[in-house]
């Protein structure tokens, strides 16, 4: 209570300002504290909209959380409004010209506009990604033709932020002070001389609000995002210490790879690499190979693993009759992050890899490997070409054609844009069903991927389904409901070919996403996605291995006997070496590994965190120092591994070489 009083007190001395400080430079710089206040609230906004991650943090802890966010939101308004800034403590008096204050007013009033948006939206994207958004958003929907559309969706679907947005900035235009000047009290000949000291200590304060410390010297380092970690105790309680236009400034033009070196090269190699070199057991299988991106199917969708009804009624049946993980998981929290785990074994480790300065890598991925074999490959998606980057990766990782809506509408048999859902992409039943027809025309053996789209915000789903599948808890359930519904539909259409029994189907979903229970909302949990292997008449097995979207290409490729060496970040489910498995993801600002019944967490230079999920749900009781042999051998691994791929990132050395 006393904190709150206190902020209280501080607002009213804000609110005072205007009265008691006359001079100029300051009657400017208390819109700062205007700014801040706003700011503030959003964060308020923020942790009431997510308030289901955040509900078992006590009072207590939540000031510290929010006392860490004071100096990201001073960062972020100085970030915002430098150009006004430096403008208004010039010590001249020419600052105090009508049409100067007025664009001084505006390279203010903008850019903290904006940032208040950015903030009270990413109150609502938070559930998708898991984190603040940054620069990467940018890059990620570069190539969207809609984008103003989906801005326009997004200002709809969330109008009460759309509301409180208008009502804050509304608040911010109308309270903005504009410096005056009284010849009096300050004599133009003597306005310079007394204004210099007062310019001075702004610029101090300004660089000191930018590095989060007031003492400026080569011991006190610039604070940076990383720095959130002081504050917390989950990784995603970083999200409420930050804000969002702190992390796209501080991301931009962003190198994020660097050598960590924790061991020595002979040492690395020794606990961990990525080389595969395979031991086939028996002749080359020329199976077709048929790999589904599920959009946001988070694993509590399905009633086979949660032992509730669920909303997945066609796959819950396949998971019984293939090859599926009690405890399967995604290496990150974004589609950029799943396509080069799930088709290249590349995890998602500091930064998305085809968002960076190392998307060009050279890189081996199923299509490319398989391609050796004879395999003919084709990556299917039915948003606009270009979209999220796909195409971009696909021909990186080697498919040899890529369709998606250009394609599907150059088809004669299926209803073009009539089809189209109005923001993404191709409805999910219509595209599966054309994705089953190109197969049936395409040279085998084959390996394709399909990435779904429907079970994507906004959450809609064709007027001729509503009646049948309503809204749930979430509005994501009847956009699950749907395509899974929509999955049936194309496999009833693939048993119709001959070769259907000579296929192996693998099924996963590229992230998490809305809630239902406070179970997936852990650090561990909320990157449980399914993973499926489906060979009909093959493999039946419901294994308590743990297993991550990096081992499904050395999985298929030890299931068809592959024999030549490669390169994943993964194990294959038949590696005898790899009884328990392990896996690992990045929860910004945290690596994270679990194996056997353990979880580690690790953020680059130390550990944070030590638990047993099977007994520990919800990771309230951090056990570290009580188990030192396993932790440091997973600590290792976890080193080794995130090594291993910057070294290889940098030296573009994620391939065999010939």
């Amino acid at each position: 209570m006393g904190f709150f009083l206190k902020m209280l007190q501080f607002l009213l001395f804000v609110m005072t300002l205007k009265t008691f400080i006359k001079h100029p430079i300051l009657q400017y710089v208390a819109n700062y504290f205007l700014a801040f206040a706003f700011f503030f609230i959003c964060r308020i906004v923020f942790v009431i909209s997510n308030l289901n991650y955040y509900n078992e943090i006590d009072f207590s802890h939540f000031l510290t959380l929010f006392k860490g966010g004071m100096k990201y939101d001073f960062a972020a308004v100085f970030y915002l409004s430098a150009v006004s800034f430096f403008m208004m403590i010039l010590p001249i008096k020419f600052v105090f010209n009508k049409i100067y204050k007025q664009i001084a007013k505006y390279f203010f009033l903008i850019p903290v506009s904006i940032g208040i948006f950015a903030n009270l939206f990413d109150s609502a994207f938070f559930s998708f990604n898991g984190r603040r958004t940054n620069f990467s958003f940018f890059k990620e929907f570069q190539n969207e033709d809609n984008l103003g559309g989906i801005f326009l969706r997004g200002l709809g679907d969330f109008w009460y932020l759309t509301i409180a947005g208008i009502v804050l900035i509304t608040l911010l235009i109308k309270l903005y002070y504009n410096p005056k000047i009284s010849k009096e009290d300050f004599p133009w000949k003597k306005y310079t001389l007394k204004t210099l000291p007062m310019t001075l200590l702004c610029i101090y304060f300004f660089m000191a609000g930018l590095r989060g410390s007031l003492i400026i010297d080569e011991d006190h380092r610039p604070m940076n995002m990383n720095n959130a970690n002081e504050y917390i105790k989950k990784s995603n309680e970083s999200a409420i210490v930050l804000n969002t236009p702190y992390c796209i400034i501080r991301t931009i033009g962003k190198i994020s790879f660097s050598d960590p070196e924790y061991f020595s090269k002979d040492k690395l190699e020794q606990i961990y690499s990525p080389i595969h070199n395979p031991k086939p057991q028996g002749e080359f299988k020329n199976m077709n190979i048929v790999i589904l991106i599920l959009e946001s199917f988070g694993k509590e969708y399905s009633g086979f693993f949660n032992q509730n009804k669920g909303y997945t009624p066609f796959l819950d049946s396949l998971y019984q009759n293939g090859l599926t993980f009690y405890h399967s998981f995604a290496t990150g929290r974004k589609s950029i992050d799943a396509m080069p785990s799930i088709l290249a074994g590349i995890p998602y480790l500091t930064d998305h890899f085809f968002m960076g300065m190392y998307s060009n890598n050279k890189v081996n991925s199923i299509a490319s490997l398989l391609k050796s074999k004879g395999y003919y490959s084709a990556f299917y998606h039915g948003a606009p070409n270009g979209s999220m980057g796909f195409l971009h990766f696909s021909r990186l990782a080697g498919f040899q054609d890529y369709f998606g809506l250009t394609e599907y509408c150059n088809d004669s048999s299926f209803n073009g844009m009539n089809d189209f859902d109005g923001h993404w992409a191709i409805w999910d039943e219509e595209f599966l069903q054309y994705y089953a027809k190109s197969m049936g025309e395409i040279p085998q053996p084959f390996v394709t991927t399909c990435f779904t789209a429907t079970s994507h915000n906004p959450f809609r789903i064709p007027e001729k389904y509503k009646e049948r599948f309503k809204e749930g808890p979430q509005p994501i359930t009847k956009c699950i409901e749907y395509t899974d519904n929509a999955i049936r539909l194309f496999f009833n259409k693939m048993k119709e070919y001959p070769w259907f029994k000579n296929t192996l189907f693998v099924i996963t979903a590229d992230h998490t996403n809305q809630t239902l229970s406070q179970e997936y909302t852990t650090d561990r949990n909320v990157f449980k996605v399914p993973i499926l292997f489906y060979h009909e008449g093959g493999i039946k097995k419901i294994s308590e291995k743990l297993f991550c979207q990096t081992d499904i290409t050395p999985t298929i490729l030890d299931y068809l006997n592959f024999d030549k060496p490669y390169i994943a970040f993964g194990n294959s489910f038949f590696d005898q070496n790899d009884t328990c498995g392990y896996v690992v993801n990045f929860s910004e600002p945290l690596y994270q590994i679990s194996k056997g019944e353990f979880f580690l967490q690790f953020d680059g230079q130390k550990e944070t965190g030590f638990f047993i999920p099977k007994e520990d749900v919800f990771l309230k009781n951090n056990l570290l120092g009580k188990y030192p042999s396993q932790e440091t051998e997973m600590l290792n691994l976890l080193k080794a591994e995130i090594q291993q791929y910057h070294e290889r990132m940098i030296d573009n050395d994620l391939t065999i070489k010939e």
